[in-house]
This record gives C-alpha cells, sequence and structure tokens, in this order.
C-alpha cells in the first residue's frame, strides 16, 4: 500500500500553472491561447471575422455594417497590417512603404507622452489612400545606406541606415518640428496575456502596447487604429485624421456614428485578448549565453498573470514573453527625427521574444526593429546601443561559433 501524501498546508497557494504557446495548426485561422466554451468561441470568431474585414466607401449598396472606410487612410482592414495577428513586414530594398509600415506624425509634446498631438495639416499618421476624387496625403518611401564593420575576431557585418522621403504632399508643408515615426504593425500574439500581467501600472508614465509603449490598452490601440489608418471611428474615438485644414475630407459622408459598432468593436477586441502565441516548430531548452549576456535583464523570461478560466473564475498563471513591458534608450541610431532632420530622444518598449520560432519557420526575408531596418536577429541585436550597449559589446566579443548559437536559439522561441 503507497505511503500516504502529506497533505497541502491550507495557506501554500498552488504553482501558477504555465501558459503554453500553441501550435499554428492552419495560420489562417489562428487558435485562442485556452479552450472556449460555446459562448465564447462564437465571439472570438466573429472577432476573427471582422478583423479580416475589408471595410467599404460609406453609402456601398449592400454593405451593412461595413462601411465608411476613409477618406483618407492607409489599409481597407485589420488583417491588411496584421496579416493572421502577425506583424508587418519591412521592405528589403527601397522603395514606397507598404501598408504595414506606416508614417506616424506627432508634435513635441513632454507633457502628453500617451498621445502627443499630429502635424498641423497632416493630423498624427500620413495616410497614403483615399477615396476617389480626393487626393491622398502623400508618398512614403525609403532608401538604405549600407554601412559594416568587424566583430573583435575578423568577421563582417553589414547594417543598413533608412532614409525615409515624404513626397507629392497635397495639402501643404510638413510643420519642420513635426517627428516622424516609421512604426511597423506589431504582432499581436499574446497581447492578451500582456494585458493580464502584473505590474500593469507600475510606471504610469506610459502604457504598454506599441514601440513605444504609448498606448495605455489593447482597447486604445485598437481605437487608434481604426481611426487614423483605416479612417473609422468609434465610440472611443469619434473622429478620424481628418484635420481642420482638409476641409474637402471634413465634407465626405461617413458610414454612422460611430462607423464601428460597439458589437464589432468589442469582438476585435475578444479576437486580440484571447489570441495565442504560435508555439515554435523547433522549441530549445534556454539559453545561458542569452542571460550571461545581459540580454535576460530586459528580455525578462516569465511574468505572471492573472486570468479568467471559461467559468470566470481567477487563475494565477505564468508566461513566457521574453520581454519586462518596459521602456529604454537604445540610443541614437534608433532615435526618431523631425522633418527638419534634428534627432529626438526616443526610447523603446521592450520587444516581447515569443512567437519568434514560429515566424522564423515562415518568412524567408525576415525584418526587424520598429521600422524593419534590421534584415536579421543579429543586425537587430548590433543596432542595440544606450542601456543595451553592454550586452551588445558582450555580444561581439563571443566567438563566431557561441554568436551563432545563440542566434540560432532566438529562432526557436
Amino acid at each position: 500500500m503507497p505511503p500516504s501524501q502529506p497533505p497541502t498546508p491550507s495557506s501554500q497557494a498552488p504553482a501558477p500553472a504555465a501558459v503554453s504557446n500553441v501550435p499554428f495548426v492552419n495560420r489562417r485561422d489562428p487558435p485562442p491561447y485556452r479552450k472556449l466554451n460555446a459562448s465564447e468561441t462564437a465571439r472570438y470568431e466573429l472577432g476573427m471575422a471582422v478583423f479580416n474585414t475589408q471595410f467599404v466607401v460609406a453609402g456601398t449598396a449592400g454593405a451593412g455594417r461595413r462601411d465608411g472606410v476613409g477618406p483618407l487612410f492607409n489599409a481597407a482592414s485589420c488583417d491588411e497590417c496584421h496579416n493572421n495577428g502577425a506583424r508587418g513586414r519591412g521592405l528589403t530594398e527601397d522603395g514606397p512603404l507598404p501598408p504595414s509600415l506606416v508614417i506616424q506624425l506627432a508634435e513635441p509634446s513632454p507633457g502628453n507622452p500617451h498621445d502627443p498631438p499630429g502635424d498641423p495639416v497632416y493630423g498624427r499618421v500620413l495616410n497614403t489612400l483615399s477615396l476617389e476624387g480626393l487626393p491622398p496625403e502623400g508618398v512614403a518611401t525609403v532608401h538604405y545606406e549600407s554601412f559594416s564593420g568587424r566583430y573583435p575576431d575578423g568577421s563582417p557585418w553589414s547594417l543598413r541606415v533608412p532614409q525615409y522621403r515624404l513626397t507629392q504632399l497635397r495639402y501643404g508643408l510638413l510643420s519642420p518640428h513635426t517627428i516622424v515615426k516609421p512604426r511597423l504593425a506589431p504582432a499581436l500574439f499574446g497581447v492578451g496575456l500582456l494585458d493580464a500581467a502584473d505590474g500593469a501600472k507600475e510606471q504610469s508614465s506610459h502604457g504598454r502596447f506599441g514601440w513605444q509603449a504609448s498606448a495605455v490598452s489593447i482597447r486604445d490601440q485598437t481605437a487608434r487604429a481604426f481611426a487614423r489608418e483605416m479612417g473609422l471611428t468609434s465610440s472611443d474615438i469619434q473622429h478620424d485624421d481628418c484635420t481642420a485644414t482638409q476641409t474637402t475630407c471634413l465634407k465626405q459622408p461617413n458610414g454612422g456614428t460611430p462607423e464601428v459598432s460597439a458589437e464589432l468593436f468589442d469582438a476585435v477586441l475578444t479576437f486580440q485578448r484571447w489570441l495565442a502565441v504560435p508555439a515554435s516548430p523547433t522549441p530549445q531548452a534556454r539559453s545561458g549565453t542569452f542571460v550571461q549576456l545581459g540580454c535576460a535583464e530586459c528580455h525578462r523570461a516569465e511574468r505572471s498573470i492573472k486570468l479568467s478560466d471559461s467559468g470566470g473564475q481567477p487563475v494565477e498563471a505564468v508566461i513566457a514573453p521574453y520581454t519586462d513591458l518596459r521602456l529604454h534608450d537604445l540610443g541614437d541610431g534608433l532615435a526618431d527625427q523631425t522633418v527638419a532632420g534634428k534627432r529626438v530622444a526616443t526610447k523603446w518598449r521592450t520587444a516581447p521574444l515569443w512567437g519568434l520560432g514560429y515566424r522564423m519557420s515562415l518568412e524567408s526575408h525576415p525584418t526587424f526593429l520598429h521600422d524593419g531596418r534590421a534584415r536579421s536577429a543579429e543586425e537587430a541585436i548590433l543596432w542595440h546601443d544606450g542601456e543595451a550597449a553592454s550586452a551588445r559589446d558582450h555580444f561581439e566579443r563571443l566567438p563566431a561559433a557561441e554568436r551563432t548559437a545563440l542566434l540560432h536559439w532566438l529562432e526557436t522561441l
């Protein structure tokens, strides 16, 4: 007869369960991070459908609740920039920017870090598309200049520096003080889990979503994208990105007030909140080198979260996003610039690394960082400066075989 187990003390809570990344069997049908009941499944699938919906011009016959896009915009659906929940892809060569790489515009505003004012004429996003009969705001292109160097062991490396040009500006000049902020659409995998992480308000000076943690919640980030990149109003942001000087834009018909109903808006939020993180095809144990270099000080492997199960009961859990969700100065090389060419002090939220293995298994030419300038994880590391200079220096001094091993490990996250 097996010995009896000692009782668990009532004061000792069970260890939090780990929330695992989920295999994406069909990437066009991304799964939730946990099993949903019938009601939850219906809401999740509605959100996915709205996420994939192509919104059309106000007044389009038979459009139902999917009209109102524009008048000025960059994309007509969420999926166009976040394909199946993934991040946007940067360019591999010079040319016009794709819809998933937008030019955000902002006036310097130290007193409003979450949502600074946009350019007086062009608003908060340069909209490169428009409805028929209305000129788009302009064209954004990028030209890359390369520079190279060598590791201490003599191995060569090369980086590219993007030079952005905003041309064919149809509504006048941009303010020379306006900050030009190229931004790739971030991945949405696991954003609901990040939203549930402990310490959500540990830094009241910023939010936790977006490349610079400027959005305070998933809802905030979604409302901004609808209004400023798709020209769709919601109860949260009841105006698009047309400015007072764009009188023709202001006179265009809308698709209702608001254009995205509360039901559809909440459905998109539900889809994002339950969206899983894709499991790596080749997972591996944690890398000691990653910790030794100091990378893990910002790219923290684990975070505690508090969730609700399908019955609404609170659940303690642990996730492995590889981020501290904090802002860090990564040096002048990654700083934004004003229209006049002045560099602006720029801090970046530590990018989550989870799902990187899945991404690398799909993309033959991946791009990294906020504007896709880095063509590999190696280049992304070499761009790290400022607070991350020490970790980058340690990476550079690794023997070539250890550098390669670390880069291969990152591709398994």
